[in-house]
């Protein structure tokens, strides 16, 4: 194998386990998002909110792949995600038309996403904590 062969194999071993320790770790992601936008852009809140945007999808992606493992013959956690921020939308316009008189997708969205952040955190806690209970019975 070539010099670069193996620099290549490397940096894509590197990378590779790079991300399975940020999707068993989703929470990991927060710190180096923030400091890495802190360090580029000296902005605080701007930091801490692309910090909680990328956890977010961590999030997501670490609750698909711990249901996926604990329940693999079960119907596609993507559908259930799909349903989840459809569902929330609709809700949350629904709610601002009722009290405000008219829609905003937009202010709908970006709510949903915040809260999902919450319900996915929780999610990822159960699903863990549920993967470790499951393979100790298996012990």
């Amino acid at each position: 194998m070539t010099f670069f062969g193996k620099l290549w194999s490397l940096l894509t071993g590197t990378w590779t386990y790079f991300w399975a320790i940020l999707t068993a770790f989703p929470f990991l992601g927060f710190p180096l998002a923030y400091f890495s936008i802190f360090a580029w852009k000296r902005d605080r809140r701007l930091a801490g909110r692309w910090a909680i945007n990328i956890t977010n999808f961590l999030l997501i992606r670490a609750v698909a792949v711990g249901y996926s493992v604990i329940w693999p013959e079960a119907v596609s956690v993507w559908w259930w995600i799909t349903g989840f921020f459809v569902t929330a939308i609709a809700l949350l316009g629904f709610i601002q038309v009722k009290w405000k008189g008219k829609l905003s997708l937009l202010k709908a969205s970006f709510s949903v996403w915040r809260l999902s952040f919450l319900l996915f955190g929780l999610v990822y806690v159960v699903l863990y904590t549920t993967g470790i209970v499951k393979t100790m019975g298996n012990v």
